[in-house]
């Protein structure tokens, strides 16, 4: 009996012991960054490379001086409305649901780059999007139909089709959404002291909020939806934007360091200042885990594009508005950020609502959905 109790309490301590272990392990792994990998890559990311680079040939000539060649009456949609009213009533016979979102933001941006993007995430989204693509080159061609926007706007009257960004359908979205909304200030306040559009930090906010949301199931349920409160990750990744301590280290380093590939510019060198006697460490685990203000996760987070984009910058690429490459390096880390003429979309996957997503692809989709457009327009 004595031999059974001796072996039985070996066994328990060895499972102890092992269990204690593989706590640490995890920890060291997530604090000097082991676990960091570079995810897995979109399949799509030529399109998203070839859409930008179409954006800055139209930008440019957008830019280029008016000349005699260009007609009297330019229409105020620019020299390709007729173009565009074609690829807007494509649109409309695919899917006239999420074809209203982009005929709104069309009509008050007014610009065709917008258009198109808009155009690309629902043309990712489509089961026939090859039939899609070529119906919009019949367009661009000046072959297809141009209905007016009288007639567009009566075709989306009563959208029949289902909506294709699944992310939308689920009732975390609708969590997410509300709590964001009232968060706009500290958003708006954190891109305005980086210098990032809020749109573009929201989109990786929201990715975050997203993965969270549909891989802590049993919490939603009992925290987030009654509360409907913006997830906090776990103490290795930190706050709304769960970002880990070896990050956040990183981007108040950057901030200091003028040789640093990452280094923004001295006007955002003390943002992230502390206390002359402050525990740092404390400190900074205090600001990226306040529930009660998101304030400075927010601005952790612009910094971290912000220093992204002043990295990419230097080797000269813009990816101010490419929310897809933005956000994969958010992902993947500083470490994994290496500037290039075709960069990779992806980082993790997230399954939502049946659907498998990218990282970088799902901040794409939603920066160019139209979703809380009125509350964080495109820039």
């Amino acid at each position: 009996m004595k031999v059974f109790l001796r072996r039985a309490l070996k066994i328990i301590l060895a499972i102890i012991l092992a269990f204690f272990l593989m706590l640490a392990a995890g920890f060291f792994a997530v604090r000097f960054g082991w676990t960091n990998t570079a995810g897995e890559e979109n399949s799509d990311s030529s399109e998203y490379n070839q859409e930008a680079k179409k954006d800055q040939l139209l930008t440019s000539q957008i830019e280029a001086p008016i000349t005699s060649n260009l007609p009297n009456n330019l229409s105020i949609y620019g020299a390709h409305e007729i173009a565009n009213r074609c690829k807007l009533a494509v649109a409309v016979r695919y899917n006239d649901y999420n074809a209203a979102a982009i005929l709104r933001a069309y009509q008050k941006s007014r610009s065709e780059a917008l258009l198109d993007r808009m155009l690309l995430a629902l043309k990712l989204r489509l089961p026939n999007r090859d039939d899609f693509g070529r119906e919009l080159k019949v367009c661009e061609n000046g072959i297809g139909d141009a209905p007016s926007f009288d007639d567009l706007t009566l075709a989306i009257q009563n959208p029949q089709a289902k909506n294709l960004f699944a992310w939308q359908s689920g009732e975390p979205w609708q969590i997410i959404k509300e709590a964001v909304i009232k968060d706009q200030q500290a958003i708006n306040d954190a891109s305005l002291k980086a210098g990032v559009q809020p749109r573009l930090l929201l989109s990786v906010a929201i990715v975050e909020q997203l993965r969270l949301y549909y891989t802590q199931r049993e919490l939603f349920e009992k925290v987030f939806k009654p509360l409907k409160i913006l997830a906090n990750a776990n103490k290795m990744a930190w706050g709304v934007m769960s970002i880990k301590e070896k990050m956040a280290i990183s981007t108040e380093e950057n901030l200091k360091d003028s040789q640093s590939d990452f280094y923004p510019g001295n006007s955002y060198r003390a943002l992230l200042d502390f206390p002359a006697s402050a525990d740092i460490a404390k400190e900074r685990y205090s600001r990226l885990t306040n529930e009660h203000d998101h304030f400075y996760s927010y601005l952790y987070g612009a910094l971290i594009i912000k220093e992204l984009e002043a990295q990419w910058l230097k080797a000269g690429y813009h990816i101010d508005y490419r929310p897809e490459i933005i956000a994969t390096l958010f992902n993947i880390g500083f470490n994994h950020s290496v500037p290039k003429e075709n960069p990779v979309v992806g980082g993790s996957t997230i399954e939502i609502e049946g659907e498998k997503y990218f990282f970088g692809s799902l901040a794409y989709e939603f920066y160019y959905s139209g979703e809380l457009s009125e509350e964080f327009p495109f820039d």
